[in-house]
């Protein structure tokens, strides 16, 4: 777990602290936390409070003494006056990464397994698509895709509040490089404005980091 936070932490900005915390592993979620999830079933439970545990323990790496990080009307975490950040949980396992101040960030976890061809459609364009198939991997090309835009999704989110379709970014992949265009305006960005970051794969799993610009 420690090597994989240490990883999302190298893809993401300077200044930016990571933590891991498995799922089943955290205390339940702290008094404020806890309406988020009453009616929660168990496993909901679980996720929601390894995901605080990892942001609590990734704000002890920034100097901070642990917060309560309670979910707002929207559901996305209510993060601490002054930190930024973004939690992600796949297969028994939460991160949360944080930094104090702009820019803005978005982290995925994904399975480092194929995208289900029925799923691309869905998810990538035909420009996307011809990169994927491109790529050595086609299957694992889209599922970084998919992440990608998932994590740029969580970036620009607090600051736009737009909730984003697939149709939404164009993805690209360089290497270890990802980038991410908007296909139209939203907030005061206008189409073409790029999202950067990276992805990797450790412990099974693809990580992507993605940042606003700025």
């Amino acid at each position: 777990m420690a090597d994989l936070a240490a990883l999302i932490a190298r893809l993401c900005p300077p200044g930016t602290a990571c933590a891991a915390v498995a799922i089943g592993a955290a205390p339940t979620p702290w008094p404020g936390e806890a309406e988020a999830v009453r009616r929660a079933v168990p496993a909901r439970r679980a996720e929601f409070a390894a995901g605080r545990a990892a942001a609590r323990a990734a704000m002890a790496r920034l100097g901070l003494s642990p917060r309560e990080v309670p979910q707002g009307a929207d559901r996305a975490p209510v993060w601490p006056e002054g930190v930024v950040g973004s939690i992600s949980h796949d297969a028994g396992l939460a991160v949360a990464a944080l930094r104090l101040g702009p820019p803005h960030i978005g982290i995925d976890l994904e399975p480092d397994h194929p995208l289900p061809p029925a799923l691309w459609p869905e998810i990538i364009g035909p420009d996307e698509r011809a990169e994927a198939m491109a790529q050595a991997d086609p299957g694992r090309a889209a599922r970084v895709i998919f992440a990608a835009k998932e994590a740029a999704f969580k970036a620009q989110y607090p600051v736009t509040g737009a909730l984003l379709g697939f149709d939404a970014m164009r993805v690209s992949i360089d290497g270890a490089d990802v980038s991410a265009r908007l296909t139209g305006p939203v907030g005061t960005w206008p189409a073409g404005t790029e999202l950067r970051g990276g992805w990797a794969v450790a412990g099974g799993r693809i990580a992507v980091a993605m940042r606003l610009p700025g």
